[in-house]
């Protein structure tokens, strides 16, 4: 029952940058939770960008999973998520996945210093990340098999968040992800729409899943990540505050409280 907008008018409202992209990349997203991409979809958010002067790369992969390029999809994402980890300081995303998919790269001092996270008091920081990778038999960093450092802010962002691992914990935890990472976030709540929503596998850690958009939740978690004061991607020092209680840091970093 929407008035029909047209996209001129559009244009002539909506005139900031930021609200540009985001109203794009809003509709990326939309394109791809209701129902099926297909082609009628991929094009009408193509004339939006269009019309707003956006270029955005979420459109290329919604064209590619409209057009069933599931491959091209991947290879798409990955690279985003690879100019990511570059632009924090990171190395090569094949670098950083390879030797934890083959168990090699393991380094005893690097997983010495995690494995004395177990020493710290229940609350804190450092206590909780270590019992979130023993409670789901993950390999610490350093470890056989462990992700590297360079992908430690996601396993923080579990724990600073409260989102599980299971399927709907996982996509919730992109979207917490996607508002407190600075540069370039969306990428990280579009993998985790293709890999728990889509279905389109990406990471061969999970297995991928449909249906897992769940619409208020994912949107407190992104209202919660974009409150965050803490950018955990951005040179995030994790020793300095592990030995700090996890509570007041929360309230220090403006994270808003996870209701159910």
């Amino acid at each position: 029952e929407l008035p029909q907008v047209s996209l001129e008018s559009l244009a002539s409202v909506v005139t900031d940058p930021h609200r540009r992209k985001r109203a794009v990349q809003l509709a990326i997203i939309t394109s791809l939770v209701e129902g099926r991409p297909d082609d009628a979809g991929s094009r009408a958010v193509s004339e939006l960008a269009r019309a707003l002067d956006v270029d955005d790369q979420g459109l290329r992969v919604l064209d590619r999973v409209a057009h069933d390029r599931a491959m091209l999809a991947r290879f798409d994402v990955v690279r985003r998520v690879q100019r990511f980890v570059s632009h924090n300081g990171g190395p090569s995303f094949v670098r950083v996945a390879l030797p934890s998919l083959l168990g090699l790269g393991q380094d005893e001092r690097l997983a010495a210093g995690y494995q004395e996270l177990a020493a710290l008091p229940a609350g804190t920081l450092g206590r909780g990340l270590y019992d979130h990778y023993r409670a789901h038999d993950f390999a610490l960093p350093g470890e056989k098999g462990g992700l590297p450092e360079v992908m430690l802010f996601h396993d923080v962002g579990h724990v600073v968040s409260g989102y599980g691992v299971d399927p709907q914990g996982e996509i919730q935890q992109a979207a917490f992800q996607a508002g407190f990472a600075r540069n370039d976030g969306f990428v990280f709540l579009l993998f985790g729409i293709l890999q728990f929503h889509v279905g389109l596998r990406i990471t061969p850690i999970a297995q991928s899943e449909r249906g897992f958009f769940d619409v208020p939740r994912v949107l407190q978690a992104l209202a919660r990540g974009a409150a965050c004061k803490m950018d955990f991607s951005d040179h995030f020092d994790f020793f300095r505050y592990a030995p700090e209680s996890l509570e007041p840091l929360r309230s220090r970093w403006g994270v808003p409280a996870l209701h159910a």
